[in-house]
C-alpha cells in the first residue's frame, strides 16, 4: 500500500511535468515561418557583407518580424528575375526588392497597402556639359541620356511623359550596363546624364570612384516602394502592413532611412506622374 500511495503522489508531478513540456514545445512551435526572397546585391537595400545579410529593406524585415512576434522569416538572397519566379512558382511567399506597384503586378501579387520605403528618383548628371540646375523631367530634354533597362520603372516613367508633354526626352534602352560604368559615362561626358532611383547606392560609387563631374538633383519623382506577396498570402501580407504602419509611426522606418540613405525618404511627398 505504501508504494502505491508514493506513486499516486509522484503521479500529479509528472503530469504537470509533461504539460509545462508540452506547452514549451508548443510555443517553441507557434512561430509559423515564411520564405521571404531579397535581392542578392541592391545595396543599400539589401546586400551580403562578409557572409551577412544587410541593407534596409533587410533590417526593416527584422523590425517587421519582431514586431508580429510569432512569425520567422526565412530568407533567401537571389536576383530580382530569381525573387519574381519564386513567386510565380511560390517557392517564395513574399519578397523585396524596393518594388513599384503597377497594373501588371497588381494583377498577379497582392500589393499591401503600405509601402516600406520611397524610391526617389534623381538625375545624376555632368557639371561641366549641363550648366542648369535639373530641376524635372522636362530639363532632360535635348541632353543624352544614358540608356535605361527597357524592362524597367525607368523606361516606363520616360516613356509616359514623352506621351503627355511636349518636352520629348531621349530615351536610350539597354540593360547590359551596370550602373557603376553608367555613372563614369557620365562623368566622362559620353553622356549627359542618368535618370535612377537614388536608393541603389549611386553617392556610394560615387564617392569611390571619385567621379567629380558628377552632380545630383533633388528628386523629380518619389514612388512607394512595396513587398510583393503570392495571391495566397492575404493574411500574413495584412500583418505585415499593421506592423509597417505601426514602424512608420514609432519613427523607426525614417531612423533606418537615415542609416542606409542618409536622409529620411518620408518626408518626402509621393510624385509618381
Amino acid at each position: 500500500m505504501k508504494k502505491t500511495h508514493r506513486i499516486l503522489a509522484i503521479l500529479p508531478i509528472l503530469l504537470i511535468a509533461l504539460f509545462l513540456t508540452a506547452c514549451g514545445k508548443s510555443s517553441g512551435q507557434s512561430k509559423k515561418t515564411y520564405d521571404v526572397a531579397v535581392s542578392t546585391a541592391s545595396k543599400p537595400l539589401s546586400y551580403q557583407e562578409n557572409g551577412k545579410l544587410k541593407g534596409y529593406e533587410v533590417d526593416v524585415l527584422k523590425a517587421v518580424e519582431k514586431k508580429l512576434g510569432n512569425v520567422k522569416f526565412n530568407y533567401s538572397a537571389v536576383s530580382q528575375t530569381a525573387e519574381l519566379i519564386g513567386l510565380d512558382s511560390k517557392k517564395y511567399d513574399f519578397a523585396a526588392n524596393g518594388f513599384y506597384s503597377n497594373p501588371e503586378r497588381q494583377k498577379k501579387y497582392l500589393v499591401p497597402k503600405q509601402n516600406d520605403g520611397l524610391s526617389l528618383v534623381k538625375v545624376y548628371y555632368n557639371k561641366n556639359k549641363v550648366k542648369k540646375s535639373i530641376k524635372n523631367l522636362d530639363d532632360l530634354s535635348g541632353l543624352r541620356v544614358a540608356p535605361v533597362n527597357p524592362n524597367g520603372g525607368m523606361y516606363n516613367l520616360l516613356t509616359t511623359w514623352n506621351k503627355t508633354n511636349s518636352k520629348k526626352v531621349k530615351v536610350l534602352t539597354s540593360d547590359q550596363f551596370p550602373l557603376q560604368q553608367l555613372l563614369k559615362d557620365v562623368n566622362s561626358g559620353k553622356y549627359d546624364a542618368l535618370i535612377d532611383p537614388s536608393n541603389l547606392g549611386e553617392n556610394e560609387i560615387i564617392s569611390g570612384l571619385k567621379l567629380n563631374n558628377i552632380r545630383s538633383s533633388e528628386p523629380v519623382r518619389a514612388f512607394p516602394t512595396y513587398f510583393l506577396f503570392t495571391k495566397d498570402n492575404t493574411a500574413i501580407s495584412k500583418r505585415v502592413d499593421k506592423a509597417l504602419k505601426e514602424l512608420k509611426k514609432d519613427g523607426t522606418l525614417s531612423k533606418l532611412s537615415k542609416k542606409y540613405f542618409g536622409e529620411d525618404v518620408f518626408q518626402y511627398k509621393v510624385k509618381e506622374n
